[in-house]
């Protein structure tokens, strides 16, 4: 089983994966799922909630995969955003 929730840097990370749709023009059928991570600030009161750029959308074979490449996704993006707080 996939965790898709997890707290990293003072973030919480979330993964919702769904069956991705077939490419109209496919003539095989591919069962493809795709993950969507989203990344939440952790705070005393209500955290504010960001949405992470669309290419933090991953779509895989199986929904783990999916799943693991989209928290990884956000998780470089959260190192991103701290390497540009403590540069200032």
């Amino acid at each position: 089983m996939s965790q898709n929730n997890a707290v990293y840097k003072g973030f919480r990370v979330s993964a919702k994966v769904r069956h991705a749709a077939a490419p109209a023009h496919s003539e095989m059928v591919q069962h493809r799922f795709l993950a969507t991570a989203t990344i939440t600030q952790m705070s005393a009161g209500m955290g504010s909630r960001r949405l992470v750029p669309p290419m933090i959308q991953h779509d895989a074979d199986t929904p783990h995969v999916a799943i693991e490449m989209a928290l990884s996704s956000a998780r470089e993006v959260i190192d991103r955003m701290s390497t540009f707080v403590k540069s200032r």
